[in-house]
């Protein structure tokens, strides 16, 4: 994997907005307008955007996406709706929404941080701080955007594993005539693939209604991307079996030797002792 380069996510040709780097760049005044109202709060600490606004992907009439870093107390205080605010274009029918915001404090900073979901993690890789009283928000952003590498080698074994085993289930099916079991699987084969690619680049998956926007900004070669998207878009024993071997060839060019034996790393994840990070790799 080490051809493989990033490039900034505004870079990439047809990025579509401007990335916002300040209160001023917040396209909508009315959510503008809002957001500095917010930081105005007593218990305000922060405030990060996240999403298309940060990462230039916007389309013209896309909200904006941010946290809003407060004191534990004032969390604490809140409702589950006043946990989200969500604020309105005026005057407009239906609706449209121009921002919103999650209320955050280090009590859910710390959950995202200990969370194995990507979607955790993924959107602090780009996000903005545009306010930070003390530099805790800056602090929390890099440490929840870093990517474990210590768990890095048993991460990849475990999404191979998924994969394996689900493209296993996928080629009995076929051969007992359950065609939807067998669809079922090799989806679930293709997705493993997907995540353990992403893994392999030591990145976290995106959300993955950007997967042509992060693919290309981390400059998947050719060869890869054609395999993968193949098993995407056309999940067959033929495909699967293709995008498998090529993500054993990449898993042993990153150094995850393991998967050679994968038969023997099967069962170490039924060793009890191995069972919590099992369930930790495991989400697709």
């Amino acid at each position: 994997m080490a051809s493989e380069h990033t490039r900034p996510a505004s870079s990439l040709v047809g990025s579509t907005s401007q990335v916002v780097r300040s209160l001023e760049d917040i396209p909508d005044p009315i959510a503008q307008a809002r957001i500095r109202e917010i930081l105005w709060h007593p218990a305000s600490l922060g405030f990060l955007v996240c999403g298309s606004r940060a990462t230039g992907w916007a389309l013209p009439d896309a909200d904006t996406d941010g946290f809003w870093y407060v004191t534990p107390a004032h969390y604490r205080s809140l409702s589950l709706e006043e946990t989200q605010i969500r604020i309105f274009a005026e005057g407009e029918f239906p609706k449209r929404m121009v921002a919103d915001v999650s209320v955050f404090s280090d009590e859910a900073f710390e959950e995202q941080l200990r969370s194995p979901l990507d979607i955790d993690h993924w959107p602090y890789l780009d996000a903005v701080v545009l306010a930070d009283s003390d530099g805790r928000l800056a602090d929390w952003r890099r440490r929840i955007a870093a990517f474990p590498e210590e768990s890095f080698r048993e991460r990849a074994i475990h999404k191979f594993l998924q994969l394996v085993i689900a493209f296993h289930y996928a080629t009995m099916d076929d051969v007992r005539g359950y065609t939807v079991d067998r669809q079922l699987n090799l989806h679930r084969a293709a997705l493993a693939g997907v995540h353990l690619w992403f893994t392999l680049r030591r990145r976290w998956a995106p959300p993955l209604k950007w997967w042509t926007r992060e693919v290309e900004r981390l400059e998947i070669r050719p060869d890869s991307r054609a395999v993968l998207e193949g098993a995407i878009v056309n999940p067959t024993i033929e495909t699967l079996t293709h995008l498998r071997d090529h993500l054993k060839t990449e898993a042993r060019y990153a150094g995850v030797a393991e998967i050679d034996d994968v038969l023997r790393e099967f069962f170490k994840s039924l060793l009890p002792e191995n069972r919590a990070a099992v369930y930790r790799n495991s989400h697709l």
